[in-house]
């Protein structure tokens, strides 16, 4: 995931923008009047780092009560096991658990994310998946199929938002179409082989350019990633972030990364 990051990242021109917090970055934003907000997450895996406020946490706090009164959808990277498809829905739910390293938190998490937007008014949306699907998101020896689970999903969320616009529910700059998930799928710019699992551009295409790319930094996730490392901006986003500021990077043409501020050691 970090090496996929990087496809959307690297394209920086080096633009940095500060602000007192991410309330005020959003704010930044989201006057870009976007009909599609596709917001990716770098998030937290099992074990690594410190333990500090997941990018879901922070986002459902901090951020989506601005889109109360605005956004008219949401479209949540995720879906819930019903057990109708037996073994091949334990397999594949597991072997997507095995593979991303999230902590057990993170499936509450994504509830409270689905509560608050409910309660915001946003209309939620969640991805079905048949058992031929789950099926499909597995190899010969049972484990994940990375390029056919990312494609699966990518086909999933990109469906379910043309189908949330074409029904007038949301996608437009007056009403826009909030998508949350992982900072891989909503790249406008794939880096070359990941054409197929990245919906950015398609949606970007159908919205007439009305869609915009943001993705969600935790300084504490990321500061020992060495290829972010070596990235010209990644430096001073850390140094600023350390003060206390929130850092908005230029990623390109609708394209943005977020950076928190590092959380203060209790003392």
């Amino acid at each position: 995931m970090t090496s996929l990051l990087l496809c959307v990242l690297a394209a920086a021109d080096g633009g940095l923008e500060t602000f007192p917090d991410a309330k005020a970055a959003f704010t930044r934003v989201l006057e870009r009047k976007p009909a599609i907000l596709a917001v990716g997450e770098y998030h937290e895996i099992e074990g690594q780092g410190a333990k500090v406020k997941s990018a879901v946490k922070r986002f459902t706090t901090d951020l989506l009560p601005q889109l109360k009164g605005r956004a008219g959808a949401l479209v949540l990277e995720t879906w819930m096991t019903n057990g109708r498809c037996g073994e091949v829905e334990k397999q594949a739910t597991a072997a997507v658990a095995k593979t991303t390293q999230r902590p057990a938190s993170t499936e509450d998490e994504l509830t409270t994310l689905l509560d608050r937007s409910y309660k915001l008014g946003l209309a939620n949306h969640i991805l079905v998946l048949s058992c031929d699907e789950y099926r499909s998101m597995l190899g010969d020896d049972g484990e994940l199929d990375g390029e056919k689970s990312l494609t699966l999903v990518r086909r999933k969320i990109e469906e379910k938002a043309l189908e949330v616009r074409e029904k007038g529910e949301a996608g437009t700059p007056q009403r826009p179409l909030l998508l949350y998930g992982g900072a891989l799928h909503n790249d406008l710019q794939p880096a070359d082989g990941f054409e197929g699992v990245t919906f950015g551009p398609s949606l970007q295409s159908a919205t007439d350019g009305g869609y915009l790319e943001l993705d969600l930094l935790v300084p504490e996730y990321v500061e020992k990633d060495e290829e972010l490392k070596a990235q010209p901006w990644f430096k001073e986003a850390m140094k600023l972030s350390a003060a206390g500021k929130t850092v908005l990077v230029t990623a390109g043409p609708g394209s943005w990364a977020l950076v928190f501020p590092r959380t203060r050691a209790r003392r």
